[in-house]
């Protein structure tokens, strides 16, 4: 919009006057909104910034038309009239909204309201030299000359979507009523105040525009899903989320999961190089408004959210002024440079869609701006910058063009939020499981978006949402495969450890002597070590059951077993910090013990006994303090802690990680914690029924010493050689 003071005329771009007509002209599109279209007048299109009605203040002084104020520059408010606030737009049923288009763009300001909602039929255009004339329809007005007409307090949906069905089509892909595009409140009979109610003063409440900065101060004024969604207002259901962890809840909008697709094409983006706003559909789409299923960019709102987004990428052009800034080109500027460039440049095969990709079709059309530019008033030097694809390209000393990362106001990546066309819950991603985004198809990771539409070979450049989100391709794929692999079969690994230990037990039997019958003669472990040893079994048992609830994403069993996922989570955490001090202990008290010795080969040779039969007292398998198995046990669990703490302590904090650190940590915890319960169990067996009375040593310290000699010959060797001496 053009500034109110202005120096000379290069600085005029659009007045108020050229923004209540603006649109295209031609008689196929009088219908279509321009600028002044969605807008119900008052306001800036009826009252100047001096607080005065255009056509009254021009009338009094016509030279204002001739000068440099931006709210009269070359206007014709005392013909047209002003665009007074036109409250039929929003509350009459049946208003024609193409008419008011039409008598706008035709310049006849002050009967759009008057011919739009039906109240007379008005002829003659002031564009085309005409006076207006109106005839009133008769039907309408009472015998005393007052006007009927059935409004609604309440805006219909309908009159809400004159406006925003085709700007928030481009923008989001939005439609309302719409069969292949449904919503579900929509479909439920909620319209659209009942979610943006207004009062007395049209402060309409709304939501958090990620894009735009139109009424910030009514930001978060409308109800959110949860304010319906927990408490059952308007017959709302209230879903449990039994299956999705709390934090996704926290980290996830709503709409991330509850509009996983949109079946109607929005915009992709639109190109100003040749003056002419030139609009992209979804890549692939027959066109805007065409059915086309296609899956929004994921992207973190301000508020900390991930939700789903459609950014409209800028193809434009700027100048780089002594201040360093970089201002936007007029249309007409830039019409005027696209004149001058196209004749220099090689196979245009459509000039209202030049599409400029190559480094030579680039630096005609910026060497063309320049030229275009100069004697412009408005600049005091001249320096043009192509802005497409998230960079910039700029001509260099050596007339060369020179391509790097956007980082001025025009290289934003903020997307418009996708609000509405909410699918039913069966559709929302979960419904299916995690698998419904981990995976190798799952969109919110791995589904390509569109970067550039038209990249260094001309044709559209993608990448996935997440390394958009700065999330590493291995760091996905690893937390895919363990999604799809660990997760749905972690459990039936586990049971297949115990199947096969009943097996064993069933097959060999209990093996050596019963320690239970057995007096205790040696102290085989100190209380020291004993007391460690339960610390390591009883935080184990706390973080096994805790880490199920979390392997299995159950809320109902977490807030069944523990009260909430939250207490799930602080007992888990206060076991792995019990479980890997006492893993410490464990170390400093074993590791001497757990060093491999020679004779540890004919234990392994002889699998321990454990397969094949049972040593006697004549044919025993050698072992120290512990055998060849234990040791191996014992240094497989310390390496398993050292990961569970390594990757579980950070987790605690995770919410303050980076997001490809998070999944790394997550899916090394996760299969760690697997491996650790199936080698706890198969220890469990060995440890009790598998050796009969073995769990007594771990209460009084002592065994007898015929087992010491038939289990531990050489530790039994080590002590009757102490006891000799």
């Amino acid at each position: 919009m053009a500034k109110k003071n202005n120096n000379n005329p290069d600085q005029i771009d659009m007045t108020p006057f050229m923004f209540a007509a603006a649109g295209e002209k031609d008689e196929k599109n009088l219908g279509v909104p321009g600028c002044g279209g969605c807008h119900p007048g008052g306001g800036g299109l009826e009252y100047d910034r001096d607080g005065q009605r255009y056509d009254a203040r021009l009338k009094g002084d016509p030279s204002l038309a001739k000068s440099l104020d931006g709210d009269y520059f070359k206007s014709r408010w005392t013909e047209t009239g002003v665009v007074e606030a036109d409250c039929f737009i929003c509350h009459l049923p049946g208003y024609s909204f193409k008419e008011r288009n039409k008598q706008l763009k035709k310049l006849n300001f002050r009967w759009s309201a008057t011919a739009a909602s039906g109240l007379a039929q008005v002829t003659g255009f002031v564009d085309e030299g005409q006076t207006p004339q109106v005839a009133y329809n008769l039907r309408l007005f009472n015998q005393d000359g007052k006007v009927v007409l059935d409004l609604n307090d309440q805006p219909p949906s309908e009159n809400c979507v004159f406006c925003h069905g085709m700007s928030d089509m481009k923008k989001r892909g939005f439609s309302w009523n719409d069969p292949v595009n449904h919503d579900v409140h929509n479909m439920r009979g909620m319209s659209c105040v009942s979610c943006h109610p207004g009062d007395i003063k049209h402060n309409f409440a709304k939501g958090q525009e990620n894009v735009s900065t139109v009424r910030d101060d009514l930001d978060n004024t409308m109800k959110k899903c949860a304010d319906c969604h927990t408490t059952g207002t308007m017959g709302a259901p209230r879903p449990a989320h039994s299956g999705v962890r709390p934090s996704h809840l926290e980290k996830l909008a709503c709409e991330a999961c509850h509009i996983p697709a949109l079946n109607r094409a929005g915009g992709e983006g639109f190109d100003v190089t040749t003056g002419q706003m030139v609009n992209y559909s979804k890549i692939g789409s027959k066109g805007m408004g065409a059915e086309f299923k296609w899956e929004p960019r994921i992207e973190v709102l301000k508020r900390g959210q991930l939700a789903p987004v459609n950014p409209l990428l800028v193809v434009t052009w700027t100048n780089r002024d002594a201040d360093g800034a970089y201002h936007p080109l007029f249309m007409r500027e830039l019409q005027k440079a696209w004149e001058i460039a196209k004749t220099r440049i090689k196979d245009v095969k459509n000039p209202n869609k030049p599409e400029l990709h190559t480094p030579e079709d680039i630096k005609a059309m910026l060497l063309a701006v320049a030229e275009a530019l100069k004697g412009n008033q408005r600049f005091k030097a001249v320096s043009p910058a192509y802005h497409k694809g998230g960079e910039i390209h700029v001509l260099d000393a050596g007339g060369l063009v020179a391509t790097r990362q956007d980082d001025t106001w025009v290289g934003h990546g903020e997307g418009f939020n996708i609000n509405h066309n909410v699918a039913p819950a069966k559709l929302a991603l979960g419904a299916g499981g995690c698998r419904d985004c981990h995976s190798e198809t799952g969109n919110v990771f791995a589904g390509r978006k569109v970067t550039d539409m038209f990249g260094p070979d001309g044709k559209p450049r993608t990448a996935t949402n997440a390394s958009l989100l700065g999330i590493s391709h291995g760091a996905v794929t690893a937390y895919n495969v363990y999604q799809a692999a660990i997760v749905p079969y972690g459990s039936w690994a586990i049971l297949l450890v115990a199947f096969l230990l009943t097996l064993h037990y069933t097959g060999q039997g209990p093996k050596g002597l019963d320690a239970r019958f057995e007096p205790g003669e040696i102290v085989r472990f100190s209380l020291a070590e004993r007391w460690t040893h339960l610390a390591r079994m009883l935080s184990f048992a706390v973080l096994a059951a805790t880490g199920y609830v979390f392997f299995v994403n159950n809320a109902t069993l977490a807030k069944a077993v523990f009260g909430s996922y939250h207490a799930a989570s602080v007992w888990h955490w206060a076991a792995g910090i019990v479980f890997t001090l006492a893993g410490a202990a464990s170390a400093l008290l074993w590791a001497r013990d757990a060093a491999f010795k020679p004779y540890d080969r004919e234990w392994f040779s002889k699998n321990g006994g454990y397969l094949g039969g049972h040593e006697g007292d004549e044919g025993h398998v050698p072992a120290g303090r512990l055998n060849a198995g234990q040791k191996v046990f014992f240094w497989l669990t310390l390496a398993l802690t050292a990961l569970m703490a390594g990757t579980g302590l950070p987790l605690i904090w995770k919410e303050s990680l980076p997001a490809t650190l998070n999944l790394w940590l997550s899916t090394l915890h996760g299969v760690g914690g697997v491996l650790f319960v199936a080698c706890a169990l198969a220890h469990a067996y060995l440890g009790t029924i598998g050796n009969p009375g073995t769990w007594r040593t771990l209460v009084d310290g002592k065994v007898s010493r015929a087992w010491a000699r038939m289990h531990h010959s050489e530790w039994n060797r080590e002590l009757e050689s102490k006891r000799r001496g």
